[in-house]
């Protein structure tokens, strides 16, 4: 590893956008995101949301056994445009629709099983009223989707690989059937899709067509490398949110949007997961940190309920997180180099309860108040700081500084595609540089910009508390672990 000082004496043009790492010859490669992902980094959505709603719902769980009676999905109000909306107003870039869950229930008008919305009252409800739906039936998935492109949000889907109602689960078959899934969503009417999200449920206990057992899988199972090859085949565009080696954002190892202040997205492989074990020992200790020497380049991305749990539950009434809360997360997460997924979790009437569209449009209130007012020319006062790396050599820098009039002001290692900090204090320097003290060998610009918020905004970010719904769901009592 290559140790150098590259002197950036920006005479406070605080948009530092012209700050620039001097590329240097032949150096180490380190691994770089894909084109999909690059376009992502680029332009793409940096918030985005899961939203969860289904047959748990209506039975009070995180997690369903998979014998649940589709009767139950039969809300009194479903407005897919007031959940989107509500999720674009809290500047929330993206939505992964949840499909499937654990359960197995197919929101959406399936081939693969007869365990699908056509089973429910949903299917035939509003066909009366001139609503504009599909004259066959409701589909949710659809519905979600179309709120999504009226809304002008990316749409995006998950589906569980886990199925406790199949019959066929832990069977060649059933690998046969998930694939197909997702094939009707991906390669079907639902236009682009913008995020596929895989995670690690791999088995356990369930229904599966009343044989009520559990039922363990190897790894390799789901032979997801054939489906990732498929997917992107189907969807160019699309980035992949899993465990396995071949997807472009990885599980930063909580459910709480907890990043290390200097977390990378170079990280070695994973290994596959399953049997409650990563197939790679070592990997458990780097997946919030990820590695600089790692092979490859997956960004973490921090999911998070907005409540304590991902489906609604009308106990947790009042937990929903505060909007100074999510803001220290972005900053947090967002600000530590990787992406932010806010658990959305629509009531049984089919709509997002008020207090949680309330905290979303508070989080993009006090979002865009940080980053209002860009600091151009020195003297002048700035209490945050925004730093990208040009990663188009992968991430390189290694250990940084940044200097106020000679002083140093925020140090760290990594950088990668952004790193946010805010002051307790505002500054106001003649003179700021910042300091390349270690790279890999083969660095490229970094831009660095700089603004200034209210210091009482500032403060009441730095000491928001969770308290209001701080927890990790993968713990017990809420249907086992994920990846």
């Amino acid at each position: 590893m290559m140790k150098r000082t590259v002197r950036l004496a920006l005479v406070l043009t605080h948009a530092f956008c012209g700050a620039a790492v001097l590329c240097v010859a032949e150096g180490a490669s380190r691994p770089v995101p894909r084109e999909a992902l690059k376009a992502r980094l680029a332009d793409g959505p940096d918030v985005i949301g899961i939203v969860h709603w289904g047959l748990n719902t209506y039975t009070d769980r995180e997690w369903g056994y998979g014998d649940e009676d589709p009767a139950l999905l039969n809300p009194a109000k479903f407005d897919a445009d007031q959940i989107v909306r509500a999720c674009r107003d809290g500047g929330i870039g993206g939505l992964v629709i949840v499909a499937k869950h654990h359960d197995g229930f197919c929101l959406w008008p399936t081939k693969t099983t007869a365990h699908n919305i056509r089973r429910s009252p949903f299917w035939t409800s509003g066909r009366e009223e001139g609503t504009g739906k599909r004259e066959e039936g409701r589909d949710y998935v659809k519905e979600m989707e179309q709120a999504c492109r009226r809304a002008g949000i990316k749409f995006g889907v998950y589906i569980s690989p886990w199925d406790r109602n199949s019959a066929h689960y832990a069977t060649g078959k059933y690998v046969e059937i998930y694939h197909a899934q997702i094939k009707e969503i991906l390669g079907g009417g639902y236009g682009e899709v913008f995020e596929m999200w895989f995670d690690g449920a791999n088995g356990g206990d369930g229904w599966y067509g009343g044989a009520r057992e559990k039922r363990k899988i190897d790894a390799g199972y789901y032979r997801f490398d054939e489906v990732f090859r498929f997917v992107r085949e189907l969807q160019p565009q699309v980035t992949i949110f899993c465990g396995e080696e071949d997807g472009d954002f990885r599980w930063p190892g909580n459910e709480r949007g907890i990043l290390d202040p200097d977390s990378r997205a170079t990280v070695d492989p994973s290994g596959g997961y399953a049997d409650g074990r990563y197939g790679n020992p070592n990997y458990k200790a780097i997946i919030n940190t990820g590695l600089a020497s790692g092979s490859v380049f997956k960004v973490c991305e921090a999911d998070f309920p907005l409540r304590k749990g991902w489906f609604y539950h009308e106990r947790e009434r009042g937990t929903t997180k505060r909007a100074a809360y999510l803001v220290q997360r972005y900053v947090g997460t967002v600000g530590n180099g990787g992406t932010m997924n806010i658990g959305v979790a629509p009531n049984r009437d089919g709509l997002l309860a008020d207090e949680d569209v309330r905290e979303l449009r508070g989080f993009k209130e006090i979002r865009d108040a940080l980053f209002a007012h860009e600091v151009k020319g020195g003297g002048k006062p700035f209490n945050v700081v925004e730093m990208r790396e040009d990663l188009a050599n992968g991430e390189q820098v290694d250990g940084w500084r940044l200097l106020a009039d000679g002083r140093e002001i925020l140090s760290g290692k990594a950088i990668g595609n952004r790193r946010i900090r805010l002051l307790a204090e505002p500054i106001s320097p003649a003179k700021i540089r910042l300091e390349i003290t270690a790279d890999g060998g083969n660095p490229l610009p970094v831009a660095v910009r700089c603004f200034h918020a209210e210091p009482e905004l500032v403060k009441t970010i730095l000491s928001a508390t969770g308290d209001c719904g701080e927890t990790d769901t993968a713990k017990k009592g809420f249907g086992g672990k994920r990846e």
